[in-house]
């Protein structure tokens, strides 16, 4: 009876004379056991059973069980399963299975568990959720089930909707190689390489073939072009490396003599003439500094500030430019970081005025040491994410828009939900998918205190930018001369960068570009329909242009909470409603294609059509 509906002429309601006793029947027969809507073929899908369900199953004439839990699960249940099961004449066979172990290794196991066994299967987990789930990548193998097919089956079969992310990560093996393929040896032979120049100054030597910012530049650019060999591509779609050359006048401050800035910058071209005009950029600077920042002369090894960043850009260009990617990735070492951010900020001028799309942009600056500089600080497993809020193109408007600006912000609660903050959420559900050894810590705001990176002239010109940063900096090895004073060491060496570690950071970029590239475009004009006073919410948006978008999700979270939490797929529409009030909690939408890779979040501005 649907709530709050009326019943004519109801009975009236009287206190029972004595208590009625409902006995309870014990299922007596497998077949009362079971669900008919939960059998495919040999197997029957079920959740932890019993020991008197395994033994109806039994009973029944069942051969089979297949236990898809844990290990760590299974060492607290009630009873020992495989014990049981074997002891009445059954073959018990385990493929423990969790969130982060899923994928194809599961389907294997289940597919020679069906080839080497004869009779019925009760196949089994907690809830019989991941047992079908890993049917349905046996499915898609065995029987050549298209992707949606097999998934809507394995629905159909009891699996919950919360596991449908991990079969598409693991249908989605582009993100899984260019993980596997980070190499942390030729990270650290990078890393040499860059301390060797002595110093990469931005007014340092330019040419010598072995000191100074010349000889490093004209290095990095023949390591992308080696990188880059061998990625049979052609045409628009073939990588390419060059210079980004800009002249700098003297600016009385950290500019003393006119000097050329020059980035270098590997292009990686997407392969879908649809989406090869969106561009994602990684930056990194390849310019170091001594303790005096116009001191162009003395060592400055930079290996960590921001060698360590050169290197991710060097190992991303050998890996990526393997991939057919959607998108076009832009690889760029800036140089004049440590004097103003001009070599960023010029590109950044120069691509607004050319009109080009740029859709993102990754700045690794210092994250090659995870070593805390406190006893018990450890850094290993985490990277921070700083993310604008209020965006910095804002500062831009005249007073008047900057008031109405600031007006709508605080009326709508909207003052954590930038393009560059959906950006990082956006790095926290990649690295969450794919259970990356370092994790994203996010910090809401631009960067660190008295700090700055070449983030900041994209988040100027309205661009969605962050910026990645090790845990702990250590302030001994950043900007300091090379000495040794009370027996402390100081100077960006190469022994302070963490080669492994700093893969596993490249491996978390890796993972980011190939879901950003291959992605649809994040729908455009959101809104959140505010007409009427009501307890649902609506939204609608503009179609998402590429051919392969498959449909759209509505995601909320809670007012105070710093990720998006939930989704409910609306299909392919351009508007959906939630049963859920937009006072209470705050809403996005994002676009999905076929291959289940997801756009950023496109946070919605409140309108009445």
């Amino acid at each position: 009876m649907l709530a709050g509906a009326a019943i004519a002429n109801p009975p009236e309601v009287t206190e029972p004379t004595e208590q009625v006793e409902i006995e309870q029947t014990e299922p007596t027969t497998w077949e009362e056991v079971r669900d008919e809507d939960r059998i495919s073929g040999r197997l029957t899908f079920f959740g932890q059973p019993t020991m008197e369900e395994i033994r109806l199953f039994a009973e029944s004439g069942g051969m089979v069980v297949i236990n898809a839990r844990s290990v760590a699960e299974m060492d607290k249940h009630e009873f020992d399963e495989q014990e049981y099961v074997e002891s009445l004449g059954m073959e018990y066979i385990h493929i423990p299975t969790s969130g982060s172990t899923f994928g194809y290794a599961m389907r294997d196991q289940l597919a020679v568990a069906l080839d080497s066994t004869n009779g019925d299967v009760l196949f089994h987990c907690r809830s019989g959720s991941r047992a079908s789930a890993i049917y349905s990548l046996y499915m898609i193998d065995e029987y050549g089930l298209l992707n949606g097919v097999a998934i809507q089956k394995s629905l159909d079969l009891g699996m919950s909707s919360g596991m449908v992310k991990f079969i598409e990560r693991t249908l989605m093996e582009t993100p899984t190689r260019v993980i596997d393929a980070i190499d942390h040896v030729q990270i650290q032979n990078t890393i040499n390489t860059l301390v060797g120049f002595g110093t990469r100054h931005t007014m340092s030597e330019t040419e010598s073939d072995t000191r100074g910012i010349g000889a490093a530049r004209r290095w990095v650019k023949s390591q992308f072009e080696a990188n880059i060999e061998g990625h049979g591509k052609a045409g628009d779609a073939a990588p390419k490396v060059y210079f980004d050359s800009h002249m700098v006048e003297p600016d009385g401050r950290r500019i003393t003599e006119p000097v050329e800035v020059v980035n270098v910058i590997c292009e990686i071209p997407g392969v879908s003439p649809e989406s090869r005009n969106r561009l994602y950029y990684v930056l990194a600077h390849l310019d170091s500094r001594a303790s005096e920042a116009n001191d162009s002369i003395s060592d400055a090894p930079g290996a960590n500030d921001d060698g360590s960043g050169v290197a991710a850009l060097i190992e991303l260009a050998r890996v990526l430019s393997a991939e057919n990617l959607d998108s076009t990735i832009i690889l760029m070492a800036t140089s004049g970081e440590e004097q103003g951010l001009f070599g960023a900020r010029l590109h950044a001028q120069q691509a607004t005025a050319d009109g080009k799309d740029i859709r993102g942009v990754l700045n690794n600056d210092t994250i090659g040491d995870p070593t805390g500089v406190i006893e018990g600080q450890d850094g290993s497993k985490v990277i921070r994410v700083f993310s604008e809020g209020l965006p910095a193109s804002m500062l831009a408007l005249d007073d008047s828009e900057i008031r109405s600006a600031a007006r709508k912000l605080r009326l709508y609660g909207t003052e954590s939900d930038s393009t560059s903050r959906q950006l990082a959420r956006y790095i926290a559900d990649v690295a969450k998918l794919h259970y990356t050894t370092v994790q994203p810590k996010l910090i809401f705001r631009p960067d660190r205190f008295l700090r700055g990176g070449d983030h900041t002239p994209f988040n100027e010109l309205g661009f969605a930018a962050i910026r990645f940063c090790e845990m702990y900096e250590n302030y001994d090895h950043q900007h300091q001369d090379v000495r040794i004073e009370d027996e402390v060491q100081y100077g960006d060496l190469g022994e302070y960068v963490d080669a492994e570690y700093l893969a596993n950071v490249t491996r978390l970029n890796a993972a980011v570009l190939v879901h950003l590239a291959n992605s649809p475009s994040s729908p455009s004009n959101a809104r959140v329909m505010i007409a009427e006073l009501t307890n649902d919410t609506t939204l609608r948006w503009d179609a998402s242009p590429e051919p392969d978008v498959a449909g759209y999700e509505i995601v909320w979270r809670e007012s105070t909470s710093w990720k998006w939490e939930k989704a409910e797929d609306v299909g392919n529409v351009t508007e959906g409603t939630v049963p859920m009030s937009k006072d209470n909690w705050l809403f996005g939408v994002r676009a999905y294609d076929k291959d289940g890779y997801r756009s950023v979040v496109s946070y919605p501005r409140p309108a009445r059509e």
